[in-house]
């Protein structure tokens, strides 16, 4: 069966212009499930404000917060970020939870939310855990199913890892980002588990950042660029990462030892193994498709028998839609469908509503 034929999931999250509107608690689109050229977006509650909580306590698996705990002044987005595809459940990310959800018929089951989640952007999941990053301080919280914190550590700028006690004592679910651009010194993106290993994107190294949890060790894994990037996601797929680069690229990146060193006319050497290199890296360029133009935004990633979706387009300003796009290695668009602002709100009251993530599911 070709992979556009198989149910694809896109996350996405919606924001107003009005930063001090006042909403209700009902369900909204945050889940949109692709067959072939059609979708349906599937919808669910956000919790904002701590009443909120309280009023989905039967959801929540994890720490009610405080009735005592203040608004903040910057109201979250609406939507679902990360999507991780374990077993039976759907887990995706929000600003202050990981939704779990059934897989069979994408009904949430419940949301698991402590302190230590805010503006949540890729996640990880396994059955008897879950990989989160607490995005402003770089650290990486490990939950388990019932909302408990099993252990925590943040990745420090000269790679040192440690217990980041500083994140303790405050509840990020209610800490509101006060500007534009990225968090962190890292900016960590994607997350995900290799073996033993956490692999982490950042967004401000255009790398990977790898964790060994039980070592307390971080290594960098880099890559040929050889052009400006924004890296958002990077995952691994039969051997190969595959990235977005926000700008409207996909990178797919091997080790060295064993990339394809023919595919690049710069690339002719007799022996390309004697160079010290990482990870080489091979570019498709949105606009050189035949999609035949640059997306104003490129986030999520999926990959299957040589068929590549991202999510593109979404900002504010601009059509208002955003899009699944797959296409070929070689650049072929198989698929452009659209998900239009009208259908998550009032568009005039909108400021965006982008996607997120990609899963097969």
């Amino acid at each position: 069966m070709s992979p556009l034929e198989d149910r694809t999931l896109v996350s996405f999250v919606h924001g107003y212009e009005d930063l001090d509107i006042t909403l209700g608690n009902e369900p909204r689109p945050a889940l949109w499930a692709v067959s072939g050229e059609a979708g349906e977006a599937h919808r669910y509650p956000f919790p904002r404000a701590p009443e909120d909580f309280h009023d989905l306590s039967g959801m929540i698996r994890g720490a009610l917060p405080s009735s005592e705990q203040p608004s903040f002044k910057r109201l979250p987005r609406f939507g679902l970020t990360g999507l991780s595809v374990a077993g039976d459940r759907v887990y995706a990310g929000s600003w202050n939870g990981v939704y779990v959800i059934r897989r069979s018929d994408l009904v949430l089951e419940g949301i698991i939310s402590h302190e230590m989640m805010s503006d949540m952007h890729g996640i990880w999941a396994a059955p008897d855990h879950v990989i989160t990053v607490l995005t402003p301080r770089d650290t990486v919280v490990i939950t388990d199913p019932d909302g408990q914190v099993i252990e925590h550590f943040r990745i420090y700028s000269d790679l040192t890892v440690q217990k980041d006690e500083g994140a303790e004592g405050v509840d990020w679910r209610f800490v509101g980002k006060q500007f534009r651009g990225s968090t962190g010194y890292w900016h960590f993106n994607h997350v995900q588990r290799i073996g033993d290993e956490i692999w982490l994107t950042s967004r401000n190294a255009n790398c990977f950042v790898v964790v060994d949890p039980l070592r307390r060790r971080a290594r960098l894994r880099l890559m040929n660029l050889c052009t400006p990037a924004l890296l958002h996601d990077g995952c691994l797929i039969d051997g190969r990462f595959y990235f977005t680069s926000i700008d409207g690229k996909i990178i797919i990146a091997s080790p060295n030892a064993d990339a394809e060193h023919t595919h690049q006319e710069l690339d002719r050497v007799e022996a390309p193994g004697v160079y010290l290199r990482d990870l080489v890296s091979r570019l498709i360029r949105l606009e050189e498709t035949s999609l035949g133009r640059e997306p104003n935004w490129c986030r999520g990633i999926a990959a299957s028998s040589g068929v590549i979706q991202v999510t593109i387009d979404g900002r504010y300003d601009t059509d208002l839609s955003f899009g699944l796009l797959a296409l070929t290695e070689a650049g072929e668009v198989l698929r452009n469908v659209r998900y239009r602002w009208a259908e998550a709100g009032d568009p005039t009251a909108l400021r965006y509503v982008t996607g997120f993530d990609v899963a097969l599911g």
